[in-house]
């Protein structure tokens, strides 16, 4: 209940002024009119009762239209209240009067005009018309319908009468004209405020509006400012059009700028330009100027211009500043001679050096703006930019080496350092990088741990032919020293049979001994001491080979067969590759096993690269998969029992290697072997 009393006594409020201002209006009106039938009703009672109930029921109506108005002011429909307030009065009056005195009662000669100014005060001038013509037209309609019978007034008002619904009407009239008051106060509040306003915000703006008018011979007239006009040139108005006005505070070289943007003005087209000019304190200003054409379609010439001035002085300083510290960094990043470049927070390219352009293969100019994508391929853009996420997510510098490819498709090696650039906030808000090709040091980290693995090799390979060498030549030693013991004994006793035996015993290990020395002797040569390449095909160098190993190969009952020779051309120490056939041919003929129809295959094909291959394929016992490197090794021999020195295969791969190539073994048990090798 207090809270409705309250919502009652008191006028709403809303977000929009205007809106509260109007509820506070048709607010006093409402209350003005509740209390405007109490003198009348309590007229009737004393002095008139006959005309009580015409009386209670037109209060009646009134205040319950009043109350339903009042519900619709709280719940926000203010201005649909107040034309129902306004209609409600006017048919009010209207119902009064012709129920009563007619055109001549206080319903027509007091009532409309009351309308009439609560419609000025809550409603448009629109309204306001309509309700005044409406007032004259159905009093000229009453006038006509009593003069003619039609309309016959029930009483006429006496002097009493119309005093004392004076007493309701004046009041109320007097509600009225303060409501017009506080309405013309309030539009004088809202001027001053926001003249107030406008007068605060050209204080502090840099921006001023303009108009000028264009005479017939062309001359251009100052006609109004508005705006921070003052702040941005230090005259007044007036002082201004007495010290030559525009023109006449141009800087010297901009002139003829503003000549050519009258020019444009002149073809009815508007300009947008920016001109240096001075102040009264001999001050130097950027200003932007945005100026539109008015047209005079009858003559179809300029008669005028409107536009604005904005003050960017200190833009332009800024964009000077900027520029110099571009230049310095350009400057830096030029300098600098491996790839540099400055990037956004989005991985756009800001700044690059000259050497980040030539590797690319496009101007500087061309690349500023571009992402990685726009530059390299996607697996390297996809790379570069998940990096710079990385330093934005960490903050952390980066290193790193990767290959990299050129606008002209070369692929180098590099070593990058990326560091994000921070703002003053702490904030990541891009990254500077410097890439340095290192293709010569990889390539020398490349051979060197080349050389270092091929230093462990042939120090392995000399730890084996140092522990070999000194077993295999202590074996015959041993043999001779304890025959020379035999041979003494021998000799005293004259038993020359044994005496022989010992000899030949001797003899047999002094040809072990010089046939490894003259093996190791070969190995050491090969690489070394080489003849002269010359070129030969390899059906020649097959049948060198095998003229050699013949007796081998009749005794073994071996069949040769020779596969895709082609007359193949081969360049290279012709002594050297005949010694690879041959060792490889008389290796196959030792290991041929018990089988009856023994074969040997020697011939060439090309692998999926395209590549000469060489090839000697046996149909012997073959050899188990984990000794196929092994056999290459030094005096790795896979039968003790067998000839040799086991150096023969070690003596192939060596002169297989100086030529370029390579050889490998294929084989399997029980089906024979295959030996493959290239040449370069």
């Amino acid at each position: 209940m207090p809270d409705i009393l309250k919502r009652l006594f008191s006028p709403p409020s809303f977000e929009d002024d205007s809106k509260t201002f109007q509820a506070y209006l048709l607010f006093v009106i409402l209350w003005g009119l509740i209390f405007v039938p109490v003198p009348y009703v309590l007229y009737v009672i004393f002095n008139s009762p006959e005309e009580l109930n015409r009386a209670l029921l037109q209060t009646v109506i009134g205040e319950l239209v009043n109350l339903f108005l009042f519900y619709l002011l709280h719940r926000g429909y203010v201005r649909a209240a107040s034309l129902i307030q306004v209609g409600a009065l006017w048919l009010f009056f209207t119902v009064t009067a012709i129920t009563g005195s007619g055109v001549m009662g206080e319903g027509y000669l007091l009532g409309y005009p009351l309308v009439i100014v609560i419609a000025g005060i809550l409603t448009s001038g629109r309204t306001t018309f309509g309700i005044t013509m409406l007032s004259l037209v159905t009093g000229g309609l009453m006038v006509y319908a009593e003069n003619n019978g039609i309309l016959v007034p029930s009483h006429r008002a006496n002097l009493t009468t119309t005093w004392v619904i004076s007493l309701a009407i004046f009041p109320m009239g007097m509600i009225l004209q303060y409501l017009s008051r506080k309405v013309v106060q309030n539009a004088l509040k809202r001027a001053s405020a926001s003249e107030e306003r406008y007068r605060l915000i050209s204080g502090v703006t840099t921006d001023y509006t303009f108009a000028t008018e264009v005479d017939p011979q062309g001359g251009v007239k100052l006609v109004w400012v508005a705006g921070a006009f003052e702040n941005l040139t230090g005259y007044t108005f007036e002082e201004y059009i007495e010290s030559g006005g525009w023109t006449k505070h141009l800087h010297p070289d901009d002139v003829e700028k503003d000549a050519q943007d009258m020019a444009e003005l002149r073809q009815n087209r508007n300009v947008r330009s920016e001109i240096r000019t001075y102040t009264k304190s001999g001050e130097m200003r950027w200003g932007r100027i945005s100026a539109h054409p008015i047209w005079d379609k009858e003559t179809n010439s300029l008669k005028g211009i409107v536009g604005a001035v904005q003050d960017i002085t200190h833009t332009k300083a800024a964009e000077e500043k900027l520029k110099q510290t571009m230049l310095q960094q350009s400057a830096i990043l030029n300098g600098i001679p491996d790839t540099a470049w400055l990037k956004d927070k989005d991985s756009r390219y800001i700044e690059v050096n000259e050497q980040f352009a030539r590797v690319v293969g496009l101007k500087a100019e061309e690349i500023i703006g571009r992402s990685d994508f726009e530059i390299w391929q996607k697996d390297f853009a996809e790379h570069y930019r998940t990096s710079d996420l990385e330093i934005m997510r960490t903050g952390q510098r980066i290193y790193m080496e990767e290959t990299q490819i050129d606008g002209k498709g070369r692929e180098y090696w590099v070593e990058t350092i990326k560091t994000p650039i921070h703002n003053l906030e702490g904030e990541v808000v891009g990254t500077v990088g410097i890439t340095r090709e290192i293709s010569d040091r990889k390539k020398a980290e490349s051979e060197r741990e080349a050389l270092i693995n091929e230093l462990e090799a042939k120090n392995a390979e000399l730890e084996q032919f140092t522990y070999t060498v000194s077993h295999d030549l202590k074996s015959p030693l041993v043999t001779i020293t304890g025959f020379l013991a035999y041979l003494e004994q021998d000799a005293r006793k004259g038993d020359f049979a044994r005496l022989q035996q010992d000899v030949s015993r001797i003899q047999q290990a002094v040809d072990k001994m010089q046939s490894l020395l003259r093996d190791l002797l070969e190995l050491s040569r090969i690489g070394r001491l080489m003849n002269p390449p010359t070129e030969f095909t390899f059906t020649e160098l097959v049948s060198d080979a095998l003229e050699l190993v013949r007796g081998q190969i009749e005794t073994e009952n071996v069949s040769i067969v020779l596969e895709g020779m082609d007359d193949i051309q081969v360049t290279g120490d012709r002594t050297r590759l005949i010694e690879v056939i041959q060792n490889l041919v008389d290796n196959a003929t030792k290991f041929m096993g018990p089988q009856t129809r023994r074969v040997i295959a020697i011939g060439s094909l090309k692998n999926e690269a395209e590549e000469r291959v060489f090839y000697v394929r046996d149909n012997g016992i073959g050899i188990p998969p984990e000794f196929h490197e092994r056999i290459f090794g030094l005096f790795n021999k896979l039968n003790s029992s067998t000839e040799g020195t086991g150096i023969g295969l070690t003596l192939v791969k060596r002169i297989i290697e100086v030529h370029g190539g390579h050889i490998w073994l294929e084989s399997r048990p029980g089906k024979g072997s295959t030996f493959y090798f290239t040449l370069l």
